[in-house]
């Protein structure tokens, strides 16, 4: 029984390869359709991370959406809207909070029952974002319509892809093949922990043309620029995701090491 465990487990190459690939195709094609639902679900807990600290910071959220372009939307009000400290940890949040929850899948997907406890938390957390705050019709207002291409329709695609979400994570828990489930999950929290990236790249190209993004909210509070506010929210991904893949390895070689008598003896 332990050596039919072992081999179903994730090896540590395993871990590492796949670890390497997502990055990769996610740094490459991000930006394309076929990754256009994976890139939903980031939008999506990333909108999440900025309402969970609005409301953590006494203020009230309005909605969460996304839209067909994988952008989105988080509205809400501060308690004290001129805090600086507050305006920073809300457009921190986002990035921030993707990185933490990808880091998290990431040593779950192996930890915890090979991956499945990991899938129905996250179907769980999508599932709580759709009926805390999203809205079956918003009204963006134009300005912000404008930054994010959103429109009054994102409210009800938001709760399409939050069903939908959850269906596929539900099934993915439910299927029997543990090494697709915890390869699955382990793409999907590389992804999470490397989401900074995305706003580097616009702010490259926001910057140029004088656009809008949760970097410049950062840097209009303080003394850094925007650049390097991507820069930080870069690195701390980065951070998060090497965290979780040294805790995914770690917890490796502890379910490892048992098995060597047994598989010798």
């Amino acid at each position: 029984m332990a050596v039919a465990a072992a081999s179903a487990r994730m090896s540590r190459r395993q871990i590492l390869v796949t670890v390497a690939v997502s990055a990769a195709v996610w740094l490459l094609f991000s930006s394309t359709w076929p990754m256009l639902p994976v890139r939903l679900l980031v939008t999506l807990v990333h909108e999440a991370g900025h309402a969970v600290t609005i409301q953590l910071l006494g203020g009230d959220v309005s909605f969460v959406i996304v839209n067909e372009h994988g952008g989105g939307l988080t509205s809400g009000r501060l308690r004290t809207p001129d805090s600086a400290t507050a305006r920073v940890l809300v457009s921190s949040a986002g990035y921030l909070g993707t990185a933490v929850v990808g880091a998290l899948l990431l040593e779950g997907a192996t930890r915890l029952r090979r991956g499945r406890v990991a899938a129905i938390v996250l179907a769980v957390l999508v599932a709580a974002i759709g009926f805390a705050w999203v809205p079956w019709r918003v009204e963006p207002d134009a300005f912000s319509a404008a930054a994010t291409g959103s429109s009054s329709g994102d409210g009800r695609f938001t709760v399409l892809v939050c069903a939908v979400a959850v269906l596929l994570l539900v099934g993915l828990a439910a299927q029997p093949m543990v090494r697709l489930r915890t390869g699955m999950i382990a793409a999907l929290a590389t992804t999470f922990c490397l989401a900074s990236v995305d706003d580097l790249r616009r702010v490259l190209d926001l910057s140029a043309r004088g656009g809008h993004s949760d970097a410049a909210n950062a840097a209009s509070a303080t003394s850094l620029s925007s650049w390097m506010w991507a820069a930080i929210w870069l690195v701390l991904g980065g951070a998060a995701c090497a965290v979780g893949v040294w805790a995914a390895l770690s917890k490796d070689d502890q379910q490892e090491s048992p098995a060597t008598p047994l598989e010798v003896g």
